[in-house]
Protein backbone atom coordinates (compact mmCIF):
# COMPACT_ATOMS: atom_id res chain seq x y z
CA UNK A 1 0.00 0.00 0.00
CA UNK A 2 1.19 3.31 -0.77
CA UNK A 3 1.28 5.21 2.40
CA UNK A 4 0.40 9.13 2.12
CA UNK A 5 2.29 11.70 4.47
CA UNK A 6 -0.88 11.72 6.85
CA UNK A 7 -1.54 8.16 7.28
CA UNK A 8 -0.71 4.89 6.38
CA UNK A 9 -3.14 2.08 5.16
CA UNK A 10 -2.55 -1.99 4.79
CA UNK A 11 -4.02 -5.27 4.97
CA UNK A 12 -2.75 -8.13 7.03
CA UNK A 13 -4.84 -11.10 5.88
CA UNK A 14 -8.72 -10.43 5.95
CA UNK A 15 -7.92 -7.57 8.48
CA UNK A 16 -7.26 -3.62 6.81
CA UNK A 17 -5.08 -1.71 9.08
CA UNK A 18 -5.00 2.27 9.02
CA UNK A 19 -2.64 4.26 11.00
CA UNK A 20 -2.22 7.96 11.90
CA UNK A 21 1.30 8.97 13.28
CA UNK A 22 1.97 11.41 15.14
CA UNK A 23 1.34 14.82 14.09
CA UNK A 24 -1.36 14.17 12.18
CA UNK A 25 -4.22 16.14 11.31
CA UNK A 26 -6.59 15.60 8.28
CA UNK A 27 -8.21 18.57 6.17
CA UNK A 28 -11.24 18.05 3.91
CA UNK A 29 -8.97 16.82 0.65
CA UNK A 30 -6.84 14.38 3.02
CA UNK A 31 -10.03 12.91 4.20
CA UNK A 32 -11.31 12.23 1.05
CA UNK A 33 -8.16 10.97 -0.31
CA UNK A 34 -8.15 8.29 2.41
CA UNK A 35 -12.12 7.43 1.82
CA UNK A 36 -11.07 7.20 -1.67
CA UNK A 37 -8.12 5.06 -1.18
CA UNK A 38 -10.50 2.55 1.79
CA UNK A 39 -13.13 2.32 -0.83
CA UNK A 40 -10.52 0.93 -3.35
CA UNK A 41 -9.13 -1.91 -1.16
CA UNK A 42 -12.25 -3.01 0.53
CA UNK A 43 -13.94 -3.31 -2.91
CA UNK A 44 -11.03 -5.66 -4.20
CA UNK A 45 -10.81 -8.02 -1.24
CA UNK A 46 -12.72 -9.57 1.31
CA UNK A 47 -12.18 -7.61 4.72
CA UNK A 48 -13.74 -9.00 7.65
CA UNK A 49 -12.04 -6.28 10.63
CA UNK A 50 -9.77 -2.94 10.85
CA UNK A 51 -7.56 -1.91 12.90
CA UNK A 52 -7.18 1.88 13.52
CA UNK A 53 -4.04 3.19 15.20
CA UNK A 54 -3.67 6.50 16.24
CA UNK A 55 -0.77 7.75 17.51
CA UNK A 56 -1.28 11.70 17.47
CA UNK A 57 -2.58 13.50 20.54
CA UNK A 58 -4.06 16.32 17.95
CA UNK A 59 -7.45 17.06 18.04
CA UNK A 60 -9.50 15.26 15.76
CA UNK A 61 -10.90 17.82 12.68
CA UNK A 62 -14.26 17.50 11.46
CA UNK A 63 -12.65 16.42 8.24
CA UNK A 64 -11.36 13.74 10.36
CA UNK A 65 -14.67 12.89 12.36
CA UNK A 66 -16.67 13.08 8.67
CA UNK A 67 -13.86 10.11 7.34
CA UNK A 68 -13.99 7.83 10.58
CA UNK A 69 -17.78 7.93 9.88
CA UNK A 70 -18.30 7.19 6.65
CA UNK A 71 -15.54 4.70 6.71
CA UNK A 72 -17.26 3.08 9.53
CA UNK A 73 -20.19 2.79 7.00
CA UNK A 74 -18.55 1.38 4.06
CA UNK A 75 -16.94 -1.19 5.95
CA UNK A 76 -20.46 -2.68 7.50
CA UNK A 77 -21.77 -2.25 3.76
CA UNK A 78 -19.00 -4.61 2.73
CA UNK A 79 -19.87 -7.04 5.66
CA UNK A 80 -17.00 -5.75 8.42
CA UNK A 81 -18.50 -6.24 11.65
CA UNK A 82 -15.17 -5.63 13.96
CA UNK A 83 -12.83 -2.51 14.72
CA UNK A 84 -10.14 -2.40 16.90
CA UNK A 85 -8.87 0.85 18.29
CA UNK A 86 -5.36 1.47 19.16
CA UNK A 87 -4.21 4.89 21.28
CA UNK A 88 -4.10 6.99 23.86
CA UNK A 89 -7.43 6.30 26.26
CA UNK A 90 -9.20 10.02 25.12
CA UNK A 91 -8.80 8.85 21.16
CA UNK A 92 -10.16 5.55 22.44
CA UNK A 93 -13.02 6.72 23.96
CA UNK A 94 -13.43 9.70 21.04
CA UNK A 95 -12.96 7.19 18.02
CA UNK A 96 -15.31 4.44 19.83
CA UNK A 97 -18.10 7.10 19.97
CA UNK A 98 -17.71 8.40 16.44
CA UNK A 99 -17.44 5.02 14.92
CA UNK A 100 -20.53 3.69 16.81
CA UNK A 101 -22.28 2.56 13.90
CA UNK A 102 -25.30 -0.02 14.24
CA UNK A 103 -23.47 -3.67 13.47
CA UNK A 104 -19.73 -2.92 14.57
CA UNK A 105 -18.23 -4.35 17.34
CA UNK A 106 -15.36 -2.11 18.67
CA UNK A 107 -12.53 -2.65 21.01
CA UNK A 108 -10.21 -0.76 22.65
CA UNK A 109 -6.37 -1.67 22.55
CA UNK A 110 -3.39 -0.10 24.22
CA UNK A 111 -0.92 -2.67 22.20
CA UNK A 112 -1.13 -3.09 18.26
CA UNK A 113 -0.30 -6.50 18.51
CA UNK A 114 -3.07 -7.05 20.49
CA UNK A 115 -5.85 -5.47 18.49
CA UNK A 116 -4.66 -7.52 15.71
CA UNK A 117 -4.90 -10.65 17.25
CA UNK A 118 -8.54 -10.03 18.13
CA UNK A 119 -9.20 -8.23 15.17
CA UNK A 120 -8.09 -11.66 13.05
CA UNK A 121 -9.60 -13.80 15.65
CA UNK A 122 -12.68 -11.93 17.91
CA UNK A 123 -12.84 -15.46 19.89
CA UNK A 124 -9.41 -15.82 21.02
CA UNK A 125 -8.35 -14.72 24.68
CA UNK A 126 -6.95 -11.15 23.57
CA UNK A 127 -7.59 -8.81 26.51
CA UNK A 128 -8.48 -5.40 25.23
CA UNK A 129 -8.57 -2.36 27.48
CA UNK A 130 -12.02 -2.97 28.61
CA UNK A 131 -11.32 -6.55 29.49
CA UNK A 132 -7.65 -6.34 31.05
CA UNK A 133 -8.92 -4.03 33.49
Amino acid sequence: MQPSERWSLRTDDEVLVVEFPHGTGLSPADGEALLDRWRTVTADRPIDAVVIVVRTSRPCSDAGRRALRESAQIAVARGVNRFAIVGERSKRRYLKRTIDVEGIDTEAFNDDDAALRWAKSPTAAVPSVETSS
